[in-house]
């Protein structure tokens, strides 16, 4: 059994913007460690903030507190996630779930990003959230210095180092940790090349996973420096560690073992027509020729549309002589078309939704290169 199948039991707790919100059953365990850990730490030490220094607490105000910053740092968690789902949705991506789990979080996207430029801007989403979370915590708890509100600038204290340190670990330019799709992003738009873009990805991931198992031992059984918890510090980057490992490594023999075809080498050269080509010339010159049921309409290699042949059943053959085909084209909108970049998996999944079967082709200079369509895809 893989280590992260241990996790697998979810329960449905909300949809936020029609997005499943749901969490793993040992999650609730995490949180309980979380308050235990605050609150033990406000019961026994002075917990000293800049100026500000909070004395030991009594026990039910510790366990408040603790209850208080834990329900902050997984809201912020939360957070992270949704804005890696909002800004998937703007790049026309369906978001299958959001799942809290006892290492994070995980927005489930239903297919991949379409191309480089995307998939930067989803990974970059969550850490900039979180950074913008610790930044408007610390600013409450400057707020909350100059009232001297001492147990509100702990909290909200805590609340900004742990959303900072969430966006810095993630980051790390390793798989599947955000950082690492954005390494994925730049290598892919260097080269084209979507697999070897995330096995490299990959091996980053396993080598920051491998860094922080042995981080975790070391915490452990150093002699020369020993945090408060050590066990628990370096188990915790262990279990971390451990769990980013088992998914690099499946990152990366996935990689290996799968072909990740791009729409690059799977598209056909594209039959354009012009938008004031007449309905008559185009039935009796260019669809005997090529037995399509969608073609690209642009001027100039920039794309206007998508003629279908569904379409031209509505229009009366009586009106084929005087109609255009700009009138019965299907206006260019952002579903019908992709970038040579883009993986064919999520070419073929936008073709299945997009209502006419098929794609035009854009290179990175917005110009018509190619064109596919359902049941006619070749590989080269």
């Amino acid at each position: 059994m893989r280590f992260t199948e241990v996790f697998q039991r979810r329960l449905t707790i909300a949809r936020v913007y029609g997005i499943p919100v749901r969490i793993d059953y040992r999650w609730f365990a995490v949180v309980a460690l979380s308050i235990w850990l605050i609150e033990s730490n406000l019961q026994r030490h002075v917990i000293q903030v800049g100026n500000v220094s909070l004395p030991p607490v009594a026990p039910a105000t510790a366990w408040f507190l603790g209850l208080i910053t834990t329900a902050g740092l997984f809201l912020s968690v939360f957070g992270h996630e949704l804005s890696h789902a909002l800004m998937a949705r703007a790049e026309g991506i369906e978001i299958e779930e959001i799942v809290l789990h006892p290492f994070g979080g995980l927005a489930r996207l239903r297919t991949e990003p379409q191309n480089p430029r995307a998939e930067l801007r989803i990974a970059f989403a969550g850490p900039a959230a979180s950074f913008l979370f610790a930044l408007l915590a610390f600013g409450g708890a400057k707020i909350a210095a100059l009232g001297d509100h001492v147990a509100t600038v702990v909290v909200f204290f805590l609340i900004a180092s742990g959303n900072l340190l969430l966006a810095l670990f993630n980051l790390f330019p390793g798989y599947p940790l955000d950082g690492g799709r954005v390494l994925r992003a730049i290598l892919w738009r260097r080269s084209g090349n979507i697999k070897e873009a995330t096995r490299l990805a990959g091996i980053c991931g396993v080598l920051i996973a491998g860094t922080l198992i042995l981080f975790g031992i070391y915490i452990m059984i150093a002699p020369n420096w020993r945090p408060s918890q050590p066990y628990f510090m370096g188990g915790w980057s262990i279990l971390v560690g451990l769990f980013l490992l088992d998914t690099a490594a499946k990152v990366v023999k996935g990689s290996q073992g799968a072909r990740l075809v791009t729409v690059g080498e799977a598209m056909s050269a594209p039959i354009a027509i012009e938008p004031e080509l007449v309905v008559r010339r185009f039935v009796d010159d260019v669809l005997p020729l090529h037995r399509q049921t969608s073609f690209p309409v642009a001027i100039n290699g920039r794309l206007h549309g998508i003629l279908t042949l569904e379409d031209l059943k509505s229009l009366p053959p009586e009106r084929w002589a005087d109609t255009r085909v700009q009138t019965v084209m299907r206006p260019i909108v952002a579903g019908f078309f992709v970038e040579t970049a883009t993986t064919l998996d999520s070419a073929q999944e936008l073709m299945k939704g997009n209502g006419v079967g098929s794609v035009a082709v854009l290179n990175t200079r917005g110009e018509l290169v190619g064109f596919l369509q359902r049941g006619k895809i070749r590989r080269r």
